[in-house]
């Protein structure tokens, strides 16, 4: 007993000395990656400046400089704020999310929750302003607006009146709703919730509105003018045209492009020339703070009459913003395209960054040519490295054509100028505009492939030499939205015709030679029949993967099919299949497997098992062959951001799966990881090891072989547990087979490969 105590503290002292090298996050734990990049709004609480950042919140404390992000898993409990206010006699900041949610936030970051509006079921409920008068804020909606007791945290009252508001200002007399009509007013001692009570008292349609000085004013087309609530002129007091107005504690405040003005009474407004593109200000104790976008969070002083610079950027590093439209790993570094491939959704900034050793970083966003002065650069849709340099990458921007950088600097754009790309409208003035362009992938050979649609030849191919190829299918020219490849393990390819014309999955095979497609085999499936004779004609045909087994799984807006054999695509009687879920009700009949769910992307893990993203339903992990439903992750009940997902990326040797969408990044810790060849001691991981008293998430082993069989042995050799690795990874929740927690001690893992040929050992020290 003595010598066996002695072995058991040895090994303890020996484990708790070593720095393990894998920083392991507990199996089923999710974590947020919200962007802190593009500051956009801010407000000045004491020593505190709380900053949005594209609807995520951060504080920055003037005292001891430190910075703190929130988030919906750790205070929060909403995604992207719109608006914020604070009542310095209830001592709260209100945040309200795009939904209608509300949260409260004190000074100890302690958060109350007001979901009411959100969960009532009223028409136009999106909240567009706050006005705060002392402890209660009023909140203008499309339907009228909401008054709310900030200290007591409760809803006082609803104003349903049929008035959609796009800003609000409340005098110690009368509420002033802005509306595109004009400007309603109605006095607090007449009954607010009829609408007969509101009279239209100005005809013009304010952007936003301000009780200040005893006087209400406003910003009009850009003007800031004192309203004169009796009819007559209004009196204009900006001296340039105004694109923020903007209350501040004792100050009005506002911006244009070359100037800054503020007062704390409008008989003394002060005028600064300062040239700036600040999305917002705040002013309090002689500092400005500006919110300047991509420049984060920064501090102005006045020196002699000029604005100084005198303290920023507050900006923790994260991604550069919250849209993952398509993601990557390649080894440990998560490639990430920030934009949309539609034509409604053109505008979002061309974003191309990646994370790696836990820090962000964005690729330099290209600058205008001089000779394409209007070229619109919106809408990064895939990002790509070169296997051959790591620091060698290109983007395709929706409209504009390729992007290349090289240490994260922009050096070359290719378009139809320089390139074989094409322009969809050749012969207008912006035909720069007009060059799609999405799909990279590299082949085995470090061929960069590319999709240029709405051409006569969509397939294109840049060859590591700077040679082009180009590949002409009659049956997909000129179709509107080719969006992915699927270089499949037998040598064809696949990619996705999107939509509308000729839309559909369509494969070909090279034949080995990419220079003469005359001998090439190829056929564009537009509907789909099922192994049952169902036949299906989708609108949008999403994605195509392979799984470890060769099969090809197919997403599209009318659900999920699979492909069994892929060179059997070519053939006249080819038949989809789908994966038949038994009702297990003793009718003998079954459902197909996520019939009529859009299925926008899918992913394999190292089990082989599917991480299908919908739009809509959530994320759902079924099984290798998806006839059992693992987990279904919905943004309701989970920290999953958005049920309508973009993108899925799985680490293939950690089982972190990143899933993206257009309300940010978030991550889940899997417990499947890429299967070891051979089983090798000198691959297997055991952690946590030891497994401290407050431990109560998985131990997991990995390093294994697919379909491992482990066994957990006590030290006098008795079966604890036993199980099969999913994929490389096998997990044990400290439990024996009775389910109870085992005591302090030393097991052994014990695992074979799945032909029972070889077996390794690894000890793991529990301590209870």
């Amino acid at each position: 007993m003595k010598k066996t105590l002695c072995l058991f503290s040895a090994l303890l002292t020996i484990l708790l000395l070593l720095a393990h090298s894998v920083q392991a996050q507990q199996i089923g734990e999710w974590k947020v990656y919200p962007s802190y990049t593009q500051a956009t709004q801010n407000i000045v609480v004491g020593n505190r400046i709380y900053s949005l950042c594209d609807g995520n919140l951060l504080a920055y404390d003037t005292e001891d400089t430190e910075v703190v992000t929130y988030d919906c898993l750790h205070q929060l409990n909403g995604v992207h704020v719109s608006h914020m206010a604070y009542s310095a006699e209830a001592g709260r900041l209100m945040l309200v999310y795009d939904d209608a949610n509300i949260d409260l936030l004190d000074a100890e970051d302690n958060v109350q929750n007001l979901a009411a509006l959100r969960d009532k079921p009223i028409l136009n409920k999106e909240v567009t302003a706050i006005f705060v008068e002392g402890k209660r804020a009023y909140l203008a909606t499309g339907f009228g607006f909401v008054e709310v007791d900030m200290e007591e945290g409760t809803f006082l009252n609803t104003y349903q009146i049929g008035l959609a508001a796009k800003c609000i200002a409340v005098s110690p007399e009368a509420v002033f709703l802005g509306t595109t009509e004009g400007i309603y007013t109605c006095s607090r001692s007449q009954n607010m919730h009829q609408k007969s009570n509101w009279q239209l008292t100005d005809k013009n349609s304010w952007q936003s509105l301000a009780w200040f000085d005893s006087r209400l004013v406003g910003l009009c087309w850009g003007n800031v003018c004192i309203i004169n609530l009796d009819g007559g002129y209004n009196t204009k007091i900006s001296n340039t045209y105004t694109r923020l107005l903007k209350q501040s504690g004792e100050y009005l405040l506002w911006l244009s492009d070359t100037s800054v003005s503020y007062c704390t009474s409008l008989s003394a407004i002060t005028h600064i020339a300062y040239e700036n593109a600040w999305n917002d200000a705040s002013v309090a104790k002689g500092i400005f703070w500006a919110s300047e976008g991509s420049k984060g969070l920064n501090s102005y002083r006045l020196d002699d009459g000029n604005l100084v610079s005198s303290g920023g950027p507050i900006q923790p590093n994260s991604p550069a913003r919250d849209l993952f439209y398509r993601m990557s790993w390649v080894g440990d570094r998560l490639l990430v395209a920030g934009g949309i491939n539609t034509v409604e959704a053109i505008y979002n900034p061309a974003t191309a960054m990646y994370f790696e050793n836990n820090t962000w970083t964005t690729l330099q966003e290209m600058d205008t040519p001089s000779s394409y002065p209007n070229l619109r650069l919106c809408n990064t849709t895939h990002l790509v490295q070169d296997p051959a340099d790591a620091n060698h990458h290109f983007a395709s921007i929706h409209r504009v054509g390729l992007c290349e950088y090289r240490d994260g600097k922009c050096v070359r754009l290719y378009n139809c100028d320089n390139s074989p790309l094409a322009s969809i409208l050749p012969n207008i003035e912006s035909y720069y505009n007009y060059v799609s362009c999405a799909g990279l992938q590299y082949d085995s050979e470090g061929n960069l492939w590319m999709l240029n649609s709405e051409t006569d030849t969509i397939v294109r191919v840049l060859r590591p030499n700077g040679r082009w190829s180009a590949l002409y299918y009659g049956e997909i020219a000129g179709v509107s939205l080719c969006d992915d490849y699927l270089f499949h393990s037998s040598g064809l390819i696949f990619l996705n015709s999107r939509r509308t014309d000729n839309a559909g999955f369509f494969c070909f095979d090279t034949n080995g030679t990419l220079d003469n497609p005359r001998d090439d085999r190829h056929c564009l499936r537009s509907s789909i029949t099922n192994q049952d004779g169902t036949v299906y004609n989708p609108y949008e045909f999403y994605c195509m993967t392979e799984d470890l087994d060769g099969r090809i799984w197919c997403g599209t807006d009318a659900g999920l099919f699979v492909i069994n054999d892929a060179g059997s695509f070519l053939d006249n009687e080819f038949q989809f299949e789908q994966v038949k879920i038994p009702r297990n009700d003793g009718s003998g009949l079954a459902d197909y497997l996520l019939s009529g769910v859009p299925i926008s992307c899918i992913t394999i893990d190292g089990a082989n098992r599917k991480w299908i993203g919908t739009i809509g339903s959530g994320v759902y992990l079924v099984s290798a062959d998806g006839t059992e439903t693992i987990h279904h992750f919905q943004a309701a009940d989970t920290p999953l951001l958005d049920d309508n997902v973009l993108s899925i990326a799985i680490h293939p040797s950690t089982g972190l799966v990143m899933i993206g969408s257009e309300k940010g990044l978030c991550s889940y810790f899997g417990d499947a990881t890429q299967a070891e060849e051979a089983l090798s001691e000198d691959n297997v991981l055991v952690f946590p090891n030891p497994v401290k008293p407050d431990y109560t998430g998985p131990i997991v082993v990995r390093g294994l072989t697919m379909d491992a069989e482990v066994k957990i042995l006590s030290s006098t050799g008795q079966l604890v547990w036993s199980g099969t690795s999913a994929g490389g990874t096998f997990t044990w929740n400290g439990c024996n087979k009775s389910g109870r927690r085992v005591a302090s001690g030393i097991y052994h893992v014990v695992a074979n490969n799945s032909e029972g040929k070889k077996a390794v050992v690894a000890r793991i020290i529990l301590i209870r």
